[in-house]
């Protein structure tokens, strides 16, 4: 009978708005009693029954009563004497939709009604305000917890890093860490993360695996770790710390060994020796501040400037000015198409004005061979015969009135001009060779002389023999 009437009282006194209830008392209670009806009288309830709801109910309209937030709770489990398990369920919506549950068990499901969690929510969660709370952190120095203890989970704990195998830094040897477990079937990668004095260590493995064999710490680097200088390329300084290199790069002058000032003309400037195993192009200037070597072609489209030595294993072509103050090798082909000065002081004259020959040395010279291609031609039209052997009266008379040989440069020439080596040895050789052509003659004469004076000779002891006998 209690099981009827009761609802019914609370349906009355929800339903009419017109009217209010208030339960008061030194221990007020509002009971809700459920059980089953059959004809031999009331009977226990079971799993899955309704046990009680309270409705939230309003008028919409005249004569029409509608329901917008409910309360019930239904059996969960199996039903014994003295013991009840039930669960407390929260709706609203038009449809009266499950909204919460909180189970006999204490689980509370906010969008399911099988929360597995304390707080199970099934959709996104938001807080405007600040969180007050406490991140739970396990204390589990002293072991290295396998991958396959975390599933689908994110897990502070206090470690030792000498237990985990984290590169000895300064500092506690404890720490925290973080392991993120993203995937319950362990196809991702478990991740961990070390909190350290020196730093934040990461190592990751295979989710799900025995161990973490193989997941090598590392340092990730933080602006502690990187120390530098505005337009260096950085490089390693330590094992974990980052530092200027001697590479300057500012957008528009690349420089290596320079500092901070490479020349502002060209866009790559080399303080000290510089060596390329391959072939080297150079599409515009290039500027070595030091050494230059190059097991390889060198091919350089603009100007080359060595301030020390260049040595190149295969070709060199160089369309610009190639100024090198060092030595240079070159154990292939060189090809240098215009003016090529050798040493570093050229005597001034010859070259004050612009260079019109193609090659000079400020020093003395030494080669195996040396040859001169003339163009004119080689003066071996000397001994043809019809040519014209000047005397050599008039000879001595152009030497005496000149002072040189007969297309010979002056010393004035030499001191100002420099010597042509192939115009003189032209001049030269013709000069001897009319030399040897006035020999040849003399050698005629003499010969002649020599055998008119011996007819002399024997004509003279014939004449010589007759006068005694007479």
């Amino acid at each position: 009978m209690h099981s009827r009437i009761l609802p019914v009282v609370l349906f009355f006194l929800l339903g009419c708005v017109s009217l209010s209830a208030q339960i008061a008392g030194q221990k007020p209670e509002l009971i809700l009693y459920f059980s089953n009806g059959s004809p031999t009288g009331a009977q226990p309830a079971m799993q899955g029954d309704t046990t009680g709801r309270i409705k939230f109910n309003a008028l919409t309209a005249t004569g029409n009563i509608k329901t917008g937030a409910s309360i019930l709770s239904w059996v969960e489990g199996p039903v014994s004497p003295g013991f009840l398990q039930s669960n407390l369920v929260f709706r609203t919506g038009f449809l009266q939709s499950n909204r919460m549950i909180i189970t006999s068990s204490g689980l509370v499901g906010i969008g399911t009604l099988n929360p597995e969690y304390h707080l199970d929510v099934v959709g996104n969660t938001h807080t405007s305000g600040d969180y007050f709370g406490r991140w739970h952190i396990d204390n589990n120095p002293t072991t290295d917890d396998a991958p396959n203890t975390y599933l689908t989970e994110a897990y502070f704990e206090r470690k030792q890093r000498s237990i985990l195998g984290v590169p000895a830094g300064a500092g506690n040897d404890f720490g925290a860490t973080l392991t993120i477990a993203p995937d319950l079937n362990s196809t991702a990668f478990d991740h961990q993360l070390f909190f350290g004095d020196d730093g934040i260590y990461n190592r990751f493995k295979t989710g799900n695996a025995a161990d973490w064999s193989g997941a090598a710490w590392n340092k990730l680097l933080s602006g502690a770790d990187i120390n530098g200088t505005t337009n260096f390329v950085s490089k390693f300084t330590g094992p974990n710390s980052l530092g200027n290199s001697q590479l300057f790069d500012n957008g528009a002058n690349v420089g290596i060994g320079v500092g901070n000032a490479p020349d502002a003309a060209f866009r790559l400037t080399v303080g000290g020796a510089t060596r390329v195993n391959g072939g080297l192009t150079v599409g515009n200037d290039a500027n070595v501040g030091g050494n230059a070597v190059v097991t390889g072609n060198a091919n350089i489209a603009g100007n080359s400037n060595v301030t020390g030595d260049n040595n190149v294993g295969g070709n060199e072509n160089v369309s610009g000015d190639a100024n090198i103050d060092g030595d240079i090798d070159v154990d292939g082909g060189g090809r240098i198409d215009g003016a090529l000065i050798l040493g570093a002081s050229v005597p001034n004259p010859p070259h004050a004005g612009a260079l019109v020959h193609q090659l000079y040395i400020g020093g003395s010279m030494i080669c195996t061979e040396a040859k001169v291609a003339l163009i004119p031609a080689w003066p071996d039209y000397v001994f043809e015969a019809d040519y014209q052997l000047m005397p050599l009266a008039e000879k001595e008379q152009f030497v005496k009135e000149n002072r040189h040989l007969p297309g010979v440069p002056t010393a004035q020439e030499v001191a100002e001009t420099g010597l042509p080596l192939g115009q003189t040895q032209l001049a030269v050789t013709q000069n001897l060779e009319e030399v040897y052509l006035h020999l040849f003659e003399m050698e005629k004469r003499l010969n002649a002389l020599e055998a008119a004076n011996k007819r002399l000779e024997a004509e003279n002891t014939a004449l010589k023999a007759q006068i005694e006998k007479h």
